[in-house]
C-alpha cells in the first residue's frame, strides 16, 4: 500500500510490508470444489480427445462425507454404445477414457507470483491398475491453452505435499485438486475397481492455548435470575462489555459487579436480581473442535466483597446453545489455568472468558464492592486476533502472516499490526499522513495504530519491537536512502480517526525539519512505516 500527499513540495509516503510468500492450501470441505471431465477414446481406438466440459462433482464420483473425500471411477448411466462396449449394463466394459478433475480454482491473480503448496493425507487407495489418481496444482494460461502442472500419486497411509511456483500474471488461472483417470464403469461394478479416501479438513485448525489478549474479539452476555423466586431465570441478552463493567485499560482487565440504572432492579437501593455477567471470546465455529483447550492468565488482585463471585471458564455449547460442558476455576490472586477437551462436532460453540455473579449495584456505589484485576497478554496474539474474523466464505484462505485473503495488498501480519480487517479490502481509515502544525513548525506527520505499550527509540529511524511484531518509522529526502531523522509527536494527532480495538493505540511521527520557513527542509521528504515479524 502507498499513500502520498503533496503540500509545499513535501511528500509523505507509507509503505507497508506485503511481500509475496508461500501459500498453503488443503482439502477443506468449505472450499468451492468444482468438476471438469475430459473424455478420450480408449487407447485401442486411437486415444483421441473427444470433448471436455464442466461436470457435477457427484457425477465425477468425487464426494465429501463427514471427514472423508472419496474418489471413485466414473460411471455413466447412459447405456449407449458411445459409452459402453456392446451397450451398458452390469459387466459391460467402458468405451471411453474419463479424465475426472475435482478441483478448486482460486480467484484469478490472488496468488500470482507466489509458491503454492497443496497438502493432504491419503487414508486409503484401493484403485486397481485400471485407474490412477493423483493430487495436482495447475497454473493455466489465460486462455487455458496450456498449463504448468505438478502432480503426486496418492499412496495409502501417506501424506502428500506438492509445490508449484506460480507465474506472476494475474490473468492466469490456478487450480488445485485431484485427477482420476480410467475407463468409465457401470454403476453396479464400481466396488471391485476400488477407490481413494482422503482426510478432509472441515474447518481450519485453531490454537488450543488461549490467553487474556486485548486483541481477541471479546463479547458480553448477561443472564438474569430472580432470587425471590427460587433464583428462577428471568432473561438472557447480549450485553456490551463496558456495561458489564468489564474493561481493558493499559496492561489490566478489570472486572466489577454489574451496574444498571433501571429502578426495577433495586429494592431500596439494593439489587433484587442476580446478574450473571459473562465476558468471553467465542471462537470461529469448529476451530477448537476435538482439541484440548487451555485457558490461562494471571489474577493481579481480587477485592470483590462477599456479595459477588467470579471465575474463569471454558464452555463447549451444543449447536443450539441448549446445553454446555464447561471447565471453571475461581479467580484468586496468582496464576490460573483450566483445560477442557472439546467435542469434535464442528457445529458446537466454544467460549472462554470470565463470569461475575451477584446483584446489580448502583453506579455511585460500585467502588465499595471491589473488583478483579487480571494481567492481560499485552503481547497481542496473532492467533487470538485472527480468530475474531470469519473466513468461511473465502476459498481456503492463507491464514499465515504472509497471506492476504482479502487481496488488498496488505498481508495478514500488516493488518494485525495496524488493527485492520483481513477479510475486507476496504481501507480501515486508521492510517493518516498529512502536513500539520507541530509546535512552531509545519511538519510532515504520519499517524497509525500501534500495539499498546510499544516503546520507540533509535536514530535516525524510530523502531519498536513488541510481542510478535517490529515497527519501524523511517524518513527520507528522496527514497534513495531512508536516513533522515524521525521524532515521535505526543500526544498522538488522532482527532477524527476511527476508534481502535482494545490492544492498539494511535501514535504519531514526524519527519524532522520544518516545511517552509526561512530554512525549509526539502525540496522533498518521505515517511514510511514498515512492519515485520519480530526476530
Amino acid at each position: 500500500m502507498k499513500s502520498t500527499i503533496q503540500t509545499l513540495g513535501i511528500f509523505c509516503a507509507m509503505f507497508l510490508s506485503a511481500a509475496h510468500a508461500n501459500v498453503t492450501v488443503t482439502v477443506n470441505a468449505s472450499a468451492p470444489w468444482q468438476g471438469f471431465m475430459n473424455v478420450f477414446e480408449l487407447p485401442a481406438n486411437g486415444g483421441g480427445y473427444v470433448f471436455g466440459s464442466t461436470w457435477g462433482t457427484a457425477d465425477l464420483r468425487a464426494v465429501i462425507s463427514g471427514s472423508t473425500l472419496t474418489l471413485s471411477p466414473n460411471t455413466i448411466g447412459d447405456p449407449a454404445t458411445f459409452w459402453y462396449q456392446g451397450g451398458g449394463g452390469p459387466g459391460a466394459p467402458g468405451n471411453k477414457k474419463m479424465d475426472a478433475n475435482y478441483y478448486v480454482q482460486t480467484p484469478d491473480g490472488t496468488y500470482s507470483g507466489q509458491t503454492m503448496t497443496f497438502q493432504g493425507f491419503v487414508t486409503s487407495n484401493t484403485l486397481t491398475a485400471a485407474h490412477t489418481s493423483v493430487a495436482f496444482i495447475k497454473d493455466f494460461a489465460p486462455d487455458y491453452s496450456s498449463s504448468n502442472t505438478i502432480t503426486v500419486p496418492l499412496v495409502t497411509g501417506q501424506p502428500f505435499s506438492i509445490n508449484l511456483a506460480l507465474v506472476n500474471d494475474p490473468a492466469r488461472h490456478v487450480q488445485y485438486g485431484f485427477e482420476t483417470i480410467g475407463a468409465n464403469v457401470w454403476s453396479t461394478d464400481v466396488a471391485p475397481f476400488g477407490s481413494v479416501k482422503i482426510s478432509v479438513i472441515t474447518i481450519p485448525p485453531g490454537n488450543p492455548n488461549v490467553k487474556v489478549a486485548p486483541a481477541a474479539a471479546w463479547q458480553g452476555f448477561l443472564n438474569v435470575f430472580d432470587p425471590a423466586n427460587g433464583n428462577a431465570f428471568v432473561s438472557a441478552n447480549p450485553w456490551p462489555t463496558r456495561d458489564l463493567a468489564a474493561v481493558f485499560s493499559g496492561p489490566t482487565l478489570t472486572l466489577k459487579p454489574n451496574s444498571i440504572d433501571d429502578p426495577a432492579f433495586y429494592d431500596g437501593g439494593v439489587g433484587n436480581k442476580t446478574m450473571e455477567a459473562n465476558m468471553y471470546v467465542e471462537t470461529l465455529k469448529g476451530t477448537l473442535s476435538g482439541q484440548t483447550v487451555n485457558f490461562s492468565g494471571t489474577v493481579a488482585a481480587n477485592s470483590l466483597s462477599g456479595t459477588h463471585t467470579t471465575l474463569a471458564f471454558i464452555k463447549d455449547f451444543a449447536p443450539d446453545y441448549s446445553s454446555n460442558v464447561s471447565s471453571t476455576v475461581p479467580l484468586t490472586a496468582g496464576n490460573f489455568s483450566i483445560t477442557l477437551i472439546t467435542d469434535p462436532d464442528p457445529n458446537r460453540h466454544i467460549q472462554y472468558g470470565f463470569q461475575v455473579v451477584g446483584p446489580p449495584v448502583p453506579l455511585a456505589n460500585i467502588g465499595m464492592f471491589g473488583s478483579v484485576q487480571i494481567n492481560t497478554n499485552m503481547i497481542n496474539s496473532y492467533a487470538a486476533w485472527l480468530a475474531g474474523f470469519d473466513f468461511f466464505n473465502f476459498t481456503n484462505p492463507n491464514l499465515t502472516g504472509s497471506g492476504d485473503p482479502d487481496g488488498d495488498g496488505l498481508n495478514n501480519y500488516t493488518e494485525f499490526a495496524l488493527n485492520s480487517d483481513p477479510t475486507s479490502s476496504v481501507p480501515s481509515g486508521k492510517v493518516r499522513s498529512e502536513v500539520a502544525t507541530v509546535g512552531a513548525d509545519k511538519a510532515l506527520v504520519l499517524t497509525l495504530p500501534v500495539f499498546n505499550g510499544a516503546s520507540f527509540s533509535g536514530s535516525p529511524a524510530k523502531s519498536a519491537t513488541i510481542g510478535q511484531l517490529n515497527y519501524s518509522i523511517e524518513g527520507s529526502n528522496g527514497l534513495a536512502a531512508f536516513d533522515q531523522a524521525v521524532s515521535e509527536v505526543t500526544p498522538a494527532m488522532a482527532d477524527g480517526l476511527p476508534t481502535n480495538s482494545s490492544g492498539w493505540d494511535y501514535r504519531t511521527f514526524r519527519l524532522n525539519g520544518a516545511v517552509g520557513g526561512a530554512t525549509p527542509r526539502g525540496p522533498t521528504g518521505f515517511l514510511r512505516a514498515r512492519t515485520a515479524p519480530a526476530p
